[in-house]
C-alpha cells in the first residue's frame, strides 16, 4: 500500500456539496490492491442500499466505489492502477448516477408517504430493475399500498423541493424522524419539503418531481415481513407501458373488452376443465377397447406407447376378472392379477412398486420393451 492519507478521512466528498456534479479535477492519494483513494472525488461510494458510482478517471476505467474502514471512497479500478501522485479528470457515469439518484428519492418519497399509513421501514435496496422497501409489518392491504402509490405520484406533480443539510446529534433527534438515527456525532438529514426528514447520507435529486413516476409492483414475505416492490421514472414507464400491450394483445385474442378479460379467462378455465374431464374418460373407453382387442388374441400384456396419458392405467376395475400388464409411455405400469404373480414379476424384472387386491402399480425399471418381452413370455408361458 503506498500513499499519504494515513488512516484517516480527509477527502473532499464533492457529491455532498453538489450531487449533479458530474467531473472533477482529483489526485491519487493512496494505492491499494483492488483501487485507489482520491485527495477529492464526484463518487458516491455503496451504502444505505445505493449502489456505488461507476465511471473513469483519465484513462482508467473505474468499475465501482465503496466505502473503506475510514469512510473514504474507494475507486475500484479495472486492470493496471494509477500511481500516487497521478492527476487527472475524474468523470461520473452520469446516467448510472442519475437513474440511483432517482430511485433513491423514490423510495425516501414511498418510505415517508408508507409510514403516514403507520407503516415502518426495515430495509431497503435500490436495483437495476426495481427498488424494494421491506415493511415491519406481516400483512399490508393493496389497497393501502395503491393509496401510498397515488400519494407518491400527487407528490411528484407538486414538486416538493428535496434537500440536506448537516446537523448536530441532538438537533437531528429533535426533529423526531420516522426513523432512528444509526450514526454517531454530526447527521446529515434529507428533508422533502413538507413530507419527510431522516437520516441519510446517500446522494438525492433536487425535487420530487425529477422522479418522474412511482408505480407499485406487487410484494412478498421475508423474515415475517412484507416486503414491497416499485419503480420509478423510466422503468415505471416502461412497466406501464409493457402491461398495457399485455392486456391488448390477451384482449384481442380473447375477442373480448380490457375489462372483460377476467371474466372472459373463467369462461375458458370451466370450458377446460369440461374438456379435461370429457378427454379422461374418452382415454379410459379407448384403453378398455385396445386391451380387450388384445384380450380377443388371448395375450396378456399391453404396451400403450403412442399414449402418455395415465387414464390407461385406469382402464382396469378391480373385478375385470383378466391377468394384464399395461406399460405407459412413460414406463409407469399397471397389474391386474394375483398378488403372487406380481410378487413373482416384481422380483424378477425389478419392477418399483405396489398394491393390494387384483390391482398393484409403479415404474419399470430399464428398457421397457426388454421388460415387456419378458414379462409377456412368462405370463403367456
Amino acid at each position: 500500500m503506498q500513499g499519504w492519507l494515513g488512516k484517516r478521512n480527509v477527502e473532499d466528498k464533492l457529491y455532498y456539496k453538489d450531487g449533479y456534479l458530474k467531473e472533477a479535477e482529483a489526485k491519487v492519494a493512496e494505492v491499494r490492491d483492488n483501487g485507489v483513494i482520491l485527495d477529492r472525488t464526484v463518487f458516491y461510494p455503496e451504502g444505505g442500499g445505493q449502489p456505488g458510482d461507476r465511471g473513469s478517471f483519465g484513462d482508467f476505467i473505474i468499475a465501482d466505489t465503496v466505502k473503506d474502514e475510514e469512510g473514504n471512497s474507494l475507486h475500484i479500478i479495472e486492470g493496471a492502477k494509477p500511481p500516487v501522485g497521478y492527476s487527472n479528470t475524474l468523470r461520473l457515469d452520469w446516467e448510472h448516477r442519475l437513474f440511483y439518484m432517482k430511485e433513491h428519492s423514490a423510495q425516501h418519497l414511498v418510505s415517508a408517504l408508507l409510514f403516514r399509513h403507520g407503516i415502518g421501514t426495515v430495509a431497503v435496496h435500490q436495483g437495476e430493475r426495481f427498488f424494494t422497501i421491506e415493511t415491519d409489518k406481516s400483512d399490508i392491504g393493496n389497497d393501502v399500498l395503491l393509496c401510498a402509490e397515488d400519494e407518491a405520484n400527487q407528490a411528484i406533480r407538486e414538486n416538493h423541493r428535496i434537500f440536506q443539510r448537516e446537523m448536530t446529534h441532538e438537533e437531528a433527534e429533535a426533529l423526531g424522524m420516522r426513523r432512528s438515527i444509526k450514526v454517531s456525532g454530526r447527521v446529515k438529514v434529507v428533508f422533502i419539503d413538507d413530507l419527510d426528514a431522516v437520516a441519510c447520507g446517500g446522494v438525492h435529486l433536487r425535487s420530487t418531481g425529477e422522479i418522474g413516476e412511482i408505480q407499485y409492483c406487487g410484494s412478498e414475505k421475508i423474515r415475517g415481513h412484507v416486503r414491497t416492490i416499485w419503480k420509478c421514472s423510466s422503468l415505471s414507464v416502461a412497466y406501464r407501458r409493457e402491461n398495457k400491450a399485455i392486456v391488448d394483445a390477451v384482449s384481442a385474442s380473447l375477442s373480448a373488452e380490457p375489462e372483460m378479460i377476467v371474466s372472459a379467462l373463467d369462461r375458458l378455465k370451466e370450458e377446460l376443465g369440461s374438456l379435461r374431464h370429457d378427454l379422461k374418460a374418452a382415454e379410459k373407453a379407448v384403453a378398455k377397447l385396445e386391451i380387450k382387442t388384445h384380450m380377443n388374441k388371448e395375450q396378456t400384456v399391453v404396451f400403450l406407447s403412442s399414449v402418455e396419458s395415465a387414464s390407461f392405467l385406469d382402464a382396469f376395475d378391480e373385478n375385470d376378472g383378466i391377468t394384464a400388464f399395461i406399460v405407459d409411455g412413460e414406463g409407469r405400469f399397471m397389474f391386474h392379477g394375483t398378488k403372487d404373480c406380481f410378487d413373482v414379476l416384481k422380483d424378477k424384472f425389478q419392477l418399483r412398486g405396489g398394491g393390494r387386491g387384483m390391482l398393484y402399480r409403479g415404474s419399470v425399471q430399464g428398457d421397457i420393451n426388454t421388460v415387456l418381452r419378458g414379462v409377456g413370455s412368462l405370463l403367456n408361458g
